[in-house]
């Protein structure tokens, strides 16, 4: 459990860098349609979103967003699917953790907990300035999980991928005036933050994460760093008029008539309609109809049962919600106010399965009009992360047997994963031939992070000569995980 808990931590700091079985699809980004985003007459950047979804003791969920119609667009989509990798590696790494704690304890738990990994994303647009951000939140036994946000922002004209420093105008004093301008919100609501948390700010010396909501500059910490897990994630704002005659000119021209996202969000933006919601007992109450269009659900009603949907009913003042076919399961009482039928946010999560999410800032809607997933994709949720030089070598090698080229590429370090990704694109992430096959292989530790695997390999006809690789595998620094650095 020690291991598990120092892989929490790791992935509290890696994260912030990122149907059952093996269901993998993927929905469009406005309403049933890919959100096509006009920078040009004769160019269109284009967003779908991805899902990959597994549920096998761990439980994997990641909603992102492919991106397409401009020149880095490809190299963001690549940042996506190395991040997406890696914590599913870690999770199910996680999984193996919970899974070997739960066998040495002395009685048996009726529900184990399991390791999981939920996460979606939004996006904004500010003229020709695309940002985006994804919003993740891990779990691997203990009071509470990490929830932790990555954020990208591209100009879809010139291809730039900013940094934060790459916004403004390198003469101005912005350094000052936004360290400013964080102190002073700190100074405002001192109760709320660590003691040191003006401090750790000046350590970040003006190199924040951030990304641009509208005509917003938003620049956040990490859970933790600058307060309490209460607190959650620190977001700090600052608008483009604010901002002016720091921001370099193009970067204020396109933010300063964009506008913000708002609370309700349909496949990662704005949804058309906002309705109206409440709080009760801190449980984020939607009226039942207007959402539940939106998801493609028809509500129907009985004078006697209350509203229908699914094959089940919802009763005013009932705590009682199923479907056709399902266990009831017990949520928030529903409560109608005037004409309009409440119901618990997790009522559409738990009961009908969809993807529907609040973390206290957004209600995150993703409708299911699925195309065709990727191998990588497909691949990705066999992907497991190797604690000593020994597994990953082992790992490696049942990789290439089984011909999985994304479990191989995932054990590879990044210089190498740079190198050979390519390769494994144009054989589609499936590496060797039907025929010869690897039959068996031998995994010898040469010491020093070097191991000699060889591989025996058969034919319709019997044996193929063997082949031999050298594997060069280190840790990785600051975290508790093994790659390879080099294959000869």
């Amino acid at each position: 459990m020690k291991k598990a808990l120092l892989f929490v931590m790791i992935v509290a700091i890696t994260l912030t860098l990122l149907p059952t079985a093996t269901g993998i699809s993927s929905v469009a980004a406005d309403s049933d349609k890919s959100a096509k985003i006009e920078t040009s007459k004769t160019d269109t950047v284009k967003v779908e979103t991805a899902k990959i979804e597994k549920n096998d003791g761990s439980s994997i969920k990641i909603i992102y967003p492919v991106l397409s119609g401009f020149t880095s667009a490809e190299k963001i989509n690549d940042l996506l699917k190395n991040s997406n990798l890696d914590a599913i590696g870690t999770v199910r790494k996680e999984q193996s953790y919970l899974e070997e704690y739960i066998k040495g304890m002395p009685q048996k738990i009726q529900d184990p907990p399991f390791a999981s990994i939920d996460s979606s994303y939004d996006y904004n647009k500010s003229g020709d300035i695309l940002s985006f951000v994804t919003n993740t939140y891990f779990y691997a036994g203990g009071a509470h999980g990490m929830t932790s946000l990555d954020s990208y922002t591209v100009n879809t004209k010139s291809g730039e991928l900013y940094s934060f420093s790459s916004l403004f105008n390198s003469k101005s004093n912005y350094k000052k005036v936004i360290l400013d301008s964080i102190k002073k919100s700190i100074d405002k609501e001192k109760n709320m933050y660590f003691e040191d948390a003006k401090t750790t700010v000046d350590k970040a010396n003006s190199n924040y994460k951030f990304y641009i909501d509208g005509n917003k500059l938003v620049i956040y910490f990490g859970v933790y760093e600058l307060r309490p897990y209460a607190g959650g994630i620190a977001r700090f704002s600052l608008t483009a008029k604010e901002l002016k005659g720091l921001l370099k000119d193009d970067v204020y021209n396109q933010m300063i008539n964009a506008k913000p996202l708002e609370k309700i969000r349909l496949n990662g933006i704005s949804a058309k309609t906002q309705f109206k919601t409440y709080e009760k007992d801190y449980v984020l109450m939607v009226p039942l109809k207007t959402t539940a269009d939106i998801l493609g659900y028809k509500v129907g009603w009985d004078s006697k049962n209350g509203a229908s949907i699914a094959g089940g009913f919802i009763k005013n003042n009932v705590d009682t919600y199923y479907t056709t076919g399902s266990k009831k399961i017990k949520l928030t009482p529903a409560k109608v106010i005037g004409n309009v039928m409440y119901v618990p946010v997790t009522y559409f999560s738990e009961v009908l399965k969809e993807d529907v999410s609040f973390d206290g800032e957004a209600l995150r809607l993703f409708t299911k009009s699925t195309v065709t997933p990727s191998q990588f994709d497909t691949q990705s949720t066999e992907f497991i992360k190797a604690d000593s030089a020994e597994e990953c070598a082992d790992l490696y090698a049942k990789a290439v047997k089984e011909r999985k080229g994304v479990v191989q590429y995932g054990l590879m370090s990044a210089k190498l994963r740079e190198a050979n990704k390519k390769g494994f694109e144009e054989l589609n992430w499936v590496t060797g031939v039907s025929s010869p096959w690897v039959t068996t292989y031998n995994v010898k530790d040469n010491g020093n992070g070097n191991f000699k695997i060889t591989f025996n390999w058969a034919t319709s006809a019997g044996k193929s000569p063997d082949t031999t690789v050298t594997l060069s595998v280190s840790e990785v620094k600051d975290q508790q995980y093994f790659e390879i650095t080099s294959i000869k």
